[in-house]
């Protein structure tokens, strides 16, 4: 974003990110901005009243991007270990008890083994976020190979965009044992 400031420059940039769901059946998803403030708070008024929240991070560009993939870093590699960890489980003949115990935890991703087709169907656009979050993480000298791995991993998805699978058949392409987006 700074780089993008930079060569917008005298132009005022803001920064912006959406978190949540699109405004539909009552979600109303937050637009973070950051970047000078005067101009943020005039983006942010023309959402009043509408089911986007906005909250201004500060003067800072970049900062609306940073929380973005931070939280995506988070969210999304949850989501994809979960179905790593079920799908382990489920080969082994225990995952009926990783879910008991899962169960015992908070909002536990892994209870949620639904999910698991659709974050087949979603990898296709989860990849290109992480590779960014994985640059995020090294600009910030933290390790960035588990976003890598993340990449990695979803990319086995990479035949099944918006697919409509159950869970075994996005388990079967997570293993490679089929690849449910290209006829055989």
């Amino acid at each position: 974003m700074q780089r993008i400031a930079d060569r917008l420059t005298p132009m005022p940039v803001i920064d912006a990110a959406v978190v949540g769901s699109p405004p539909v059946g009552g979600k109303t998803p937050t637009l973070y901005l950051s970047g000078p403030g005067k101009q943020a708070d005039r983006i942010a008024e023309l959402f009043a009243g509408t089911d986007v929240r906005t909250h201004v991070l500060g003067d800072s560009v970049g900062q609306a991007s940073a929380l973005k993939l931070a939280y995506s870093s988070y969210q999304k590699v949850s989501r994809v270990l979960a179905a790593v960890a079920y799908g382990a489980a489920e080969s082994y003949g225990v995952a009926d008890e990783l879910l008991v115990i899962a169960a015992q935890r908070s909002r536990s991703y892994l209870v949620e083994t639904d999910y698991i087709p659709k974050t087949a169907a979603r990898a296709w656009r989860w990849g290109p976020e992480l590779a960014d979050a994985a640059a995020l993480l090294a600009d910030a000298g933290l390790p960035d190979s588990l976003m890598h791995a993340a990449v990695a991993t979803l990319a086995r998805w990479d035949g099944n965009k918006d697919d409509r699978l159950d869970i075994a058949e996005a388990l079967e392409a997570l293993r490679g044992e089929r690849d449910l987006g290209h006829p055989s």
